[in-house]
């Protein structure tokens, strides 16, 4: 048995057509993704579409779970650095994003982090190998997942991790590029094999404005844009950075005027503040 993995799309529509063409020339068997379909990137609808289209089975990630929550209006992501939870959850539908958690053949399961923990930190191995040891998981000896945006393997003594990183905006990859796994299923033997295909950065960008994500959150959008067209994170230090000023403001939540503030003082590797940032995309996306 053939089949091919996915994960972490999150919503990079075009990351995903590339991919998707890709394993349609291939004829696996199945095409399974492994959770976290949308939220950040600004095509949900669209992604969701296109899975349906090439009858891909979703797994649930913990960002299906967010965009839930705020479907339920529980709290948590009233700060201006959740607006694209809120830009998705006004796009779907509740049913679209309900999906079951794992997926298992003999021995092998696939969920998003591991069973009944969407946001294990399996891209941590400082901190995932401790608390793995405290784990045992009836049935199960090897675990293949997604959650963490770069491949990592972890082995313990019973137990074998892939996480097989994200297909639509990796932390540290190769810009233009988008990956996928193919998994060849032999009784019992699994063999892994990532595969890379390329995509339009300029089409991302111009989704952006499409649909008006950057109308909603121009520092925000700037984060993941930057992200899915260099495969480079800056996240979770611009965020910090931003929550620092937050509470420096007295803010119970990240406001705009926090993420601003952070844009001004955050040593963005490019040297470009938000505006000067899209002023260029602008122009990438206007020239011949």
């Amino acid at each position: 048995m053939r089949i091919a993995l996915i994960s972490d799309i999150h919503a990079n529509v075009v990351a995903l057509e590339a991919i998707l063409r890709d394993i349609e020339a291939q004829n696996p068997d199945r095409i399974l993704s492994l959770g976290d379909q949308v939220n950040l990137g600004p095509s949900p609808q669209e992604t969701l579409r296109l899975l349906d289209q090439y009858q891909v089975k979703c797994l649930d990630g913990n960002h299906e779970r967010y965009v839930r929550s705020v479907m339920d209006g529980l709290p948590g992501f009233e700060g201006a650095n959740f607006d694209s939870v809120r830009f998705t959850a006004e796009r779907v539908t509740r049913a679209q994003i309900t999906l079951p958690e794992t997926e298992q053949i003999g021995s092998l399961c696939f969920c998003h982090a591991l069973p009944g923990m969407d946001t294990f930190p399996v891209y941590d191995p400082e901190r995932a190998v401790p608390k793995l040891r405290t784990l045992h998981f009836d049935g199960i000896r090897h675990i293949i997942c997604g959650h963490g945006h770069n491949p990592t393997q972890i082995r313990t003594e019973d137990l074998v991790i892939d996480s097989i990183g994200s297909s639509g905006c990796m932390d540290a990859g190769i810009p233009g590029a988008a990956s996928y796994n193919m998994l060849w299923l032999y009784d019992d033997t699994a063999v892994l094999r990532p595969q890379f295909v390329s995509y339009d950065i300029r089409r991302v960008c111009r989704v952006f404005y499409d649909t008006g994500m950057i109308a909603q959150n121009p520092v925000m959008s700037r984060l993941i844009c930057q992200q899915m067209t260099t495969n480079q994170s800056y996240m979770v230090p611009f965020i910090g950075l931003a929550d620092q000023i937050s509470k420096s403001l007295g803010e119970s939540c990240i406001s705009m005027d926090a993420l601003h503030l952070a844009d001004e003082q955050y040593d963005w590797p490019d040297g470009k503040r938000v505006d000067q940032y899209w002023h260029d995309i602008e122009a990438l996306l206007k020239a011949p």
